[in-house]
């Protein structure tokens, strides 16, 4: 990977147990709002499109061995659709979803961590493990777009949960 690559890589997203192997990316990022309010842009599936720019499309519960689909905005690409099975709710705390397509050969692990600074702050670890037989290649050639997406449905839900906290209407994302 490149240094500029490096910048969204994640090397602890795989060690959490349940979790596939493979080359992690993300984005980290704190949030001035409490993780129950943060909790709940990230476990509301049908609300993402309306503040999310990476998943211009969604629909699914969260509900662990549920089905969710979206379409995935990365930069540069016409959006994608696809479909994830729900592994992990933690209310407040954890959200995990997983896919596999090409017959296996790739895998993706997808997980939303909150972690509480204060009552009233949280960090988000917003992260994908590509896996799979081709996860390293899949990781090469996408690793950066998918790292810049996560940053950026990052920030839009820093942005969104903050003004909600401070009592300011919320601003939808351009093209959602």
């Amino acid at each position: 990977m490149t240094a500029e690559q490096d910048s969204y890589l994640l090397p602890h997203g795989p060690d959490a147990p349940g979790r596939i192997s493979g080359c992690c990316v993300g984005h980290r990022i704190e949030i001035d709002a409490p993780p129950e309010l943060v909790w709940d842009f990230v476990a509301d599936f049908e609300g993402w499109s309306v503040w999310n720019p990476l998943y211009v499309e969604t629909s699914g519960h969260a509900e662990p061995g549920s089905q969710i689909r979206f379409a995935v905005k990365l930069d540069g690409m016409k959006p994608q659709k696809g479909s994830a099975r729900i592994v992990t709710v933690r209310p407040n705390d954890l959200l995990e979803y997983a896919l596999s397509s090409f017959g296996g050969l790739v895998k993706a692990f997808r997980f939303v961590e909150i972690e509480e600074v204060s009552p009233t702050r949280c960090a988000v670890s917003n992260g994908e493990i590509m896996g799979g037989a081709l996860g390293a290649l899949i990781a090469r050639a996408m690793g950066r777009k998918v790292g810049k997406g996560l940053e950026g449905m990052n920030r839009a839900l820093k942005r969104e949960a903050e003004m909600k906290w401070s009592g300011q209407p919320s601003t939808p994302h351009a093209g959602g």
